[in-house]
């Protein structure tokens, strides 16, 4: 009886156990944009970041004062390819501008400049010849190239929070060579 009554303290307990034991779920949201003939990547083929900060400086005056603004920001990149005996066509979707969030009065949008390779872009589609961009070095992989954001007029603004999306749009010419 005392062997029962061990053996059904026993199950209770590995019951009670078993009920209160709890699950951990962990959710990550995977994102993936695919095109099979380009890749605009960091040189060393990671991603681009999804968000970058820019540092500002405030405007020092006097004799010698530096103009106060947001710093360059620059990252070496390379596109990658499956033909590298077509040009390529960049352009942005739309013109970068960081606009101020709400409760920050006196401060106004800010025009950027984004460019690539030294070539400043914009809504409209520029050629970036394959002869130019790549060299042999790697098959299928571009020279690096410096993409740059900049405040188009360099110079102090008003303090608040500021964001805003830059989106380059990249595609293979058809007819190319």
């Amino acid at each position: 009886m005392n062997s029962i009554i061990k053996k059904a303290a026993l199950a209770a307990a590995l019951a009670t156990v078993s009920l209160s034991a709890q699950a951990v779920e962990t959710r990550i949201s995977v994102y993936a944009n695919v095109d099979s003939t380009l890749a605009f990547q960091q040189e060393d083929g990671t991603a681009l970041p999804d968000t970058i900060t820019l540092n500002y400086h405030p405007e020092l005056t006097g004799t010698g004062g530096r103009v106060g603004g947001l710093q360059p920001w620059k990252l070496s990149t390379r596109i990658f390819t499956n033909d590298e005996d077509k040009d390529i066509e960049v352009s942005l979707r739309t013109a970068l501008e960081l606009v101020p969030t709400l409760g920050f009065p006196g401060a106004k949008p800010e025009p950027m400049t984004v460019s690539l390779d030294d070539v400043e872009l914009t809504t409209a589609s520029q050629d970036f010849k394959a002869s130019d961009l790549f060299d042999g070095a790697i098959p299928g992989v571009s020279k690096p190239l410096d993409l740059k954001i900049t405040q188009t007029t360099p110079g102090p603004l008003a303090a608040g929070t500021y964001n805003g999306m830059v989106a380059i749009v990249m595609a293979q010419k058809t007819g190319t060579p």
